[in-house]
């Protein structure tokens, strides 16, 4: 048994060994961590890092490629990436068929590397990589080049022989082959046009029954040939939906006699006019056929490209001009409207919206339900007919309405029929017509003020 006055020494001895201990024990694992970071730092990071290790071209971006250069048993053919899209450069300049260059591009990306021959291995020749079926060059951003030359497949064409230094032989799965081996058609866009109403600034249409015209003013469309009235956005939108559906058929011959196609002189000339001060389209259509169980139109594009398109769309274009004309009397938001007055006969009534409610001039609230449903069936009044002459039958009524930002009131005025049961005849400021409209609700919308109460 040790002297108590010695418990106190090897006490502490106890306690400065389990702290250096301790220190010891940290730096250890602080060594230990610094070493796992650097380690890791410079090998793989993650399954992703491993799956580029094993693709034909490495972490290779899709987005980093900006040209493709395709030589196969078709010829060859130059692909560039431009702000709108790829680009076929050679043979001919024309629109590349988007979705075809980047399936090949995607597929060209993720090729993987199923087996790798060394020089020493094998002869490139022996997998007719000396006479490659097709080769690819990817041009990058950057201005490197990388090219995969492409030799024969393997038995039963599962794999294919690649290789991206003439050096070593790659074995890949033969796939991605399809994606690349295509003809000039296949290269091409089918798309004929591509652009919504609002990119337009104008739209004109040509036919042996004259010139249609229709411009893009603010939030309106409207007529200026072969009259000056509001455009139907519906119709508008329905012709912009109808090219936007044109698909080429079939591509013809840079010999071909444009016109036996009708494309001198043609039928219907369609000009689409960008807002955005981008060259406009223009498209031509001649002559149509007969091919297999469809009807097709010859078309020429912008003075260059020439083809046949399905002639379903076509056929619209050729509407009288009365189909471009909004048949709504008046166009307009009820939510907008801050006061209308409403006249029959001798008498009238005023009413405009405060804070949400409808009053009349004295103050007193008008019965709001009433007044939506008067402007809601003014909203939806059609013309059935228009440029009719003023017979100069009395006036049955009328409607002035006032909108939010518009200072100036919009009057809309009808007038008696000429026998009875027939359509009234109707009028509105700003509107150069005098149209016609069924008879029926026209009494609901200016008469019996005694119901607004």
């Amino acid at each position: 048994m040790l002297p108590e006055s010695w418990c106190g020494v090897v006490g502490g001895i106890e306690v400065a060994v389990k702290g250096k201990s301790l220190v010891l024990l940290a730096g250890a694992v602080v060594v230990l961590g610094a070493f796992i970071w650097f380690f890791e730092r410079h090998q793989p990071a993650s399954d992703e890092a491993r799956i580029e290790e094993g693709r034909v071209f490495g972490g290779l971006e899709e987005d980093a490629v900006i040209g493709v250069d395709i030589t196969n048993r078709h010829g060859v053919f130059s692909l560039r990436r431009s702000q709108r899209g790829w680009r076929l450069t050679e043979p001919i300049e024309a629109e590349a068929d988007q979705g075809a260059v980047d399936a090949a591009l995607r597929a060209l990306v993720q090729l993987k590397r199923d087996r790798t021959l060394g020089p020493d291995e094998v002869e490139s020749s022996a997998y007719g990589l000396d006479h490659p079926e097709a080769t690819v060059i990817l041009t990058l951003s950057s201005g490197r080049t990388q090219t995969l030359t492409i030799g024969n497949s393997t038995a039963l064409d599962s794999k294919r022989a690649v290789t991206t230094d003439m050096k070593t032989v790659i074995l890949t799965s033969g796939t991605f082959f399809a994606s690349v081996d295509k003809g000039l058609d296949d290269w091409r866009s089918r798309e004929v046009v591509d652009v919504t109403l609002n990119q337009l600034a104008a739209i004109t249409v040509r036919t042996g029954n004259g010139t249609i015209e229709a411009v893009h003013l603010g939030d309106t469309w409207l007529l200026r040939s072969p009259v000056n009235d509001r455009a139907d956005v519906d119709h508008l939108q329905n012709l912009i939906s109808g090219l936007n559906g044109l698909r080429v058929e079939a591509f013809t011959e840079e010999s071909t006699d444009i016109a036996a196609m009708g494309l001198v002189g043609p039928e219907t000339t369609v000009l689409l006019v960008p807002a955005d001060g981008a060259p406009g389209l223009a498209l031509e259509f001649g002559m149509t056929r007969e091919f297999g169980a469809s009807t097709q139109v010859a078309c020429r594009s912008s003075g260059t490209d020439i083809f046949w398109v399905n002639n379903r769309a076509v056929n619209a274009l050729g509407k009288a001009a009365i189909r471009w004309r909004d048949p709504k009397v008046l166009a307009f938001d009820t939510w907008d409207v801050t006061a209308l007055s409403l006249s029959e006969g001798s008498t009238s009534i005023d009413i405009s919206r405060e804070d949400g409610l409808w009053r009349f001039g004295d103050g007193t609230e008008a019965v709001s339900a009433e007044v939506m449903a008067r402007l809601s069936a003014l909203a939806g009044l059609k013309a059935v007919d228009f440029d009719l002459m003023d017979l100069g039958t009395p006036e049955m009524g009328r409607v002035a309405l006032s909108l939010d930002g518009d200072d100036t009131a919009i009057i809309v005025s009808f007038f008696e029929p000429l026998a009875d049961g027939g359509n009234i005849l109707v009028t509105v400021s700003g509107r150069d017509t005098v149209m016609s409209v069924a008879p029926d609700g026209i009494q609901s919308i200016v008469g019996d003020h005694q119901a607004l109460r």
